[in-house]
């Protein structure tokens, strides 16, 4: 399907929109006369109903070359529409309706037609910007407030402070091999998560951020997670996730494919297309490099590292591509994963230490967008986490 010209689904934005005002104003002009019915609830009631239609024909028409991945995101389209469409419309219908009916005594539906009027060009671009792609306000908010300083991927300083960053956790990875009972997982310092072993072990996975170290024009994303697996022992367990490589996409949620690039005994490249799909929705093709390490028979690591990460512009339809590296949004430069396994009374206990780098947040919208971006962090580890003892679960009861 062929990409519409901006000033042709800007001119159908407006039809729908017409037809749309129309059932505003007649409903406005219905309820107005109902008795009791005030004109403020008149015109709550009346921007909802066109808000739902409205959504309606954009999605079927006006951005029907830009669908779903997934109803659970036409689902949060319908949200953000309202969060932005609704939410401003009704803000700007019922203030400039108080203002022209309220203050100035200027006839309901006249007020209700000057405010369509001034809230549809701000209409269009939320729609066309936030709405029907695949990203949130806060995601935007960042790409609009930082599109000045975009550049062919992560500076130079920002790589070196990563690369710095990243020895330490690989040094602490290989000290794990050698390290002393109590203290072969991330968890284990004393001060990170308190009681974490009880609470694993009972069933409960444990999810800790740590805060790392600033970086010049990036940020760092450092992510533990643990879980219990029981019933299985180390070695079957490696074993399974090993011989599952390249099928990924049949057991994990943020997969959409994959498959095995090349094997060479337990060094592995694998390829995968990823998607963060939370209130963000991102989707990314990646090749990663697999080592297995063997350290004991009750302790197993696993290091994978991103070779390559290449976000897809309108991904799940005909014209899905690989954006060039001057157009990346900055979502995920960088991607690496830790993987611990150790035996323990009646199973694994699991972790994984996930280390990321994106672009910095705009300062001016950290407060709304830090929080988000730590909230789709932690449901896609925990999510991953589920899935793979989904996995060990279901081979174990059926060897």
């Amino acid at each position: 399907m062929a990409t519409p010209r901006l000033i042709d689904r800007w001119a159908v934005f407006n039809l729908v929109g017409l037809a749309g005002m129309a059932l505003q104003l007649g409903l406005v002009a219905f309820l107005v006369r109902v008795p009791g019915c005030h004109y403020l609830l008149a015109t709550v009631l009346g921007v909802e109903a066109a808000v739902l239609h409205n959504f309606a024909w954009h999605h079927h028409y006006t951005w029907s070359d830009r669908p779903p991945s997934s109803r659970r995101d036409l689902g949060l389209r319908l949200a953000r529409f309202h969060l932005l469409n609704g939410a401003f419309s009704l803000a700007g219908n019922l203030g400039l309706t108080w203002l022209f009916t309220g203050v100035l005594h200027v006839d309901p539906v006249l007020s209700n037609l000057i405010a369509i009027v001034l809230c549809a060009s701000v209409n269009f671009a939320a729609s066309n910007v936030a709405v029907f792609r695949s990203a949130s306000v806060a995601g935007v908010l960042i790409l609009s407030l930082g599109a000045g300083t975009a550049s062919a991927g992560p500076a130079s300083p920002t790589i070196a402070a990563w690369r710095t960053y990243e020895a330490q956790i690989e040094a602490a990875y290989a000290a794990a091999a050698s390290a002393v009972p109590g203290q072969f997982f991330v968890h284990d310092r004393a001060s990170l998560a308190p009681g974490w072993r009880r609470l694993v072990m009972q069933g409960t996975p444990s999810i800790v951020k740590i805060e790392a170290a600033s970086v010049e024009d990036g940020k760092i994303h450092h992510w533990i997670g643990a879980l219990f697996v029981p019933g299985v022992t180390v070695d079957a367990a490696i074993e399974r996730v090993e011989g599952a490589a390249g099928h990924e996409s049949q057991s994990y949620e943020d997969v959409l494919a994959s498959r095995l690039i090349e094997r060479n005994g337990d060094h592995l490249r694998v390829f995968m297309k990823l998607r963060r799909d939370s209130v963000i929705t991102v989707t990314y093709n990646t090749e990663h490099v697999v080592d297995y390490t063997r350290v004991t028979r009750t302790r197993a690591l696993v290091r994978s590292v991103a070779a390559r990460i290449a976000e897809l512009a309108a991904a799940g339809t005909a014209q899905e591509r690989e954006k060039p590296a001057a157009d990346d949004s900055g979502f995920l430069w960088r991607l690496n994963a830790y993987w611990r396994y150790e035996a323990v009374p009646g199973g694994v206990i699991v972790e994984c230490e996930s280390v990321s780098l994106s672009r910095q947040v705009p300062l001016l919208v950290r407060a709304v967008a830090n929080p988000i971006v730590d909230r789709i962090a932690r449901e896609s580890l925990n999510r991953t986490l589920a899935s793979l003892q989904a996995v060990l679960a279901r081979r174990s009861a059926n060897p």
